[in-house]
């Protein structure tokens, strides 16, 4: 038998929490089919919040869970999961980062036990505030990665893959990756045939191996929540002359600064440089016109201000994982090859 902890504070997110509950109690169903002679379970299941009373969602719905007598108690489980609140600007961060913090204590004895810790979506940010991933390669939500970054300088954040494995430390991206976390944890615990057969029962993929093909700069937070009005301004002239090929010089012309100070301040309030910036403004558009229209990549490219089709080609799969092909098949709902 694996105990699992589920750690919640906060407007949890019933989902995530209800999802992992789901998928270890269908492993359940099946490792007893298998193993006809076994009665018990492979996974006991708790969800352990600061006070020991049911964890509020943001539905207003409540989740039974337990609490912990003594910090030490944690040190029962086999793994535990921080699961994710409902996080979408600063203000909502505080509050969960509030609620959570009685879990720190508990949380650094049981890393210190090197069992599997596992957090998805924004519950990998409370993983962070521990200091836990302090120099570990980490994921998180893609919307929330900006204010992870710049809250979260130690970590070393990869938002290219779907679950990033560091030592016994696991984190996974947006909301239903805690899906492919959930297939992750059972490997660990349980072996990958069982994991694999779960996948296939469940319909979870087990190739989901990425969320950049989600990633949409409009729905950042932070992407505009800094303070600098003239970055902001560069940021919206960015926008409305995507199609327009220009040089860095010529931007810091335009808004009467020098371009060492330009690259400066798009660092200190983007994290990175105008021409990054500008990269991913012109692969959201074609992701856009991909996704919207049945243009051919020669045209797709030429109003999106590059002029190579291979090398955009290549940005485009290293910001995305996939070709702009790939990309047009997988969401445009409407597209024939």
């Amino acid at each position: 038998m694996k105990t699992i902890y589920i750690l919640a504070a906060g407007n949890v997110v019933a989902g995530g929490i209800i999802s992992f509950l789901d998928v270890f109690s269908f492993c359940n169903t099946y490792w007893r089919r298998m193993n006809p002679g076994i009665s018990e379970d492979l996974f006991h299941c708790h969800v352990i919040s600061p006070d020991g009373k049911p964890v509020n969602t943001n539905q207003g719905i409540q989740v039974p869970a337990i609490g912990l007598e003594e910090p030490e108690d944690i040190l029962n489980a086999d793994a535990v999961i921080l699961a994710s609140a409902f996080v979408t600007n600063r203000e909502e961060f505080q509050h969960y980062l509030e609620d959570f913090t009685p879990l720190f204590k508990p949380l650094t004895l049981f890393a210190a036990s090197e069992k599997p810790l596992a957090a998805y979506c924004s519950g990998t940010m409370m993983l962070a505030a521990s200091g836990l991933l302090n120099g570990r390669r980490a994921t998180t939500v893609w919307w929330l990665s900006e204010m992870f970054e710049r809250n979260f300088p130690k970590v070393s954040l990869c938002l290219e893959h779907l679950v990033v494995s560091d030592g016994h430390l696991h984190t996974a991206g947006a909301t239903t990756s805690n899906l492919s976390l959930a297939l992750h944890i059972i490997g660990l615990l349980a072996g990958e045939q069982v994991a694999n057969q779960m996948a296939k029962i469940l319909l979870i993929s087990p190739n989901r191996s990425s969320q950049q093909p989600f990633m949409n700069m409009a729905l950042a937070v932070d992407g505009h929540n800094h303070r600098d009005e003239l970055v902001t301004k560069i940021q919206n002239w960015m926008q409305q002359h995507i199609q327009q090929s220009f040089l860095l010089d010529e931007v810091a012309d335009k808004f009467a600064v020098g371009k060492r100070t330009l690259i400066r301040r798009f660092k200190k309030a983007l994290n990175e440089t105008p021409a990054s910036y500008m990269q991913r403004l012109r692969v959201d558009e074609a992701k856009r016109l991909l996704e919207t229209t049945e243009l051919a990549l020669e045209q797709i490219v030429e109003r999106v201000g590059y002029e190579d089709v291979s090398s955009f080609r290549k940005l485009f799969i290293q910001l995305t994982s996939l070709s702009p092909r790939a990309y047009r098949q997988k969401f445009n709902t409407h597209a024939c090859c």
